[in-house]
């Protein structure tokens, strides 16, 4: 619920236009924003969750559509926003020009990333390659941990995954610097990064040095398009 603070909070009002990219399911925000008072937009690349939206939140605007081809005109929306979603991107920093494309001047641009420099995901990261990359050996530690568990049962059940398909790659952390070096480029913008503990999802820090950057496993921006 965090986007939702920042726009009761940091005097963004309802009665404008909203876009969710990657809606999902709607919930939290996309309902939040109607009762605010905001007309609701919202596109997802799943036609399973624009047919849901569609049946359970009738007054959101939803379609099919490419978060980094977004099918409106320039200068459209009062606020974007894109929540737990952009790790799932093949080209993030083209779904941020278009998501900065679409916002009117004086707009903004809410977007989150799972930080890959946090040592949670940098753990994870290496963990994947590992697996890709030694295949074979990743297998066998598998099965070998599967029939240690196997024995322990009458004293603690584990589960145990016994398939040999290789591991799919879905979400992808990103590196801030990245997205910074982006942004930095963009003119007429400014921005700030909120750091997100892991643990505590409601609590925000502005980052004010870029060595702290590597404290927050989720980082939060908020891009302001100026007026030209």
């Amino acid at each position: 619920m965090i986007l939702i603070w920042f726009l009761k909070y940091q005097a963004i009002r309802g009665g404008g236009e909203i876009l969710e990219v990657a809606i999902g399911d709607g919930f939290p925000y996309s309902n939040e924003f109607y009762k605010m008072g905001f007309e609701v937009f919202g596109i997802d690349i799943s036609p399973t969750h624009v047919k849901m939206v569609k049946n359970t939140l009738p007054n959101v605007n939803v379609d099919i559509g490419d978060a980094e081809d977004l099918q409106f005109p320039n200068n459209n929306f009062d606020v974007v926003y894109c929540f737990r979603s952009t790790w799932y991107f093949t080209n993030l920093i083209k779904s941020i020009s278009e998501m900065l494309r679409v916002v009117k001047n004086d707009g903004v641009v809410f977007f989150d990333i799972q930080n890959s420099q946090h040592p949670i995901h940098r753990k994870f990261i290496r963990e994947q390659k590992r697996r890709t990359d030694h295949y074979l050996y990743h297998i066998t530690s598998k099965y070998i941990r599967n029939f240690i568990k196997l024995m322990i049962i009458p004293i603690k059940y584990y589960g145990c995954g016994w398939s040999l398909r290789k591991n799919i790659i879905i979400g992808t952390p990103t590196d801030p610097s990245i997205v910074n070096h982006y942004l930095l480029q963009v003119e007429d913008i400014n921005y700030k990064i909120y750091g997100v503990n892991w643990n505590k999802t409601f609590t925000l820090k502005v980052i004010e040095k870029t060595d702290e950057l590597y404290q927050f496993d989720r980082l939060v921006y908020r891009v302001k398009k100026e007026v030209n």
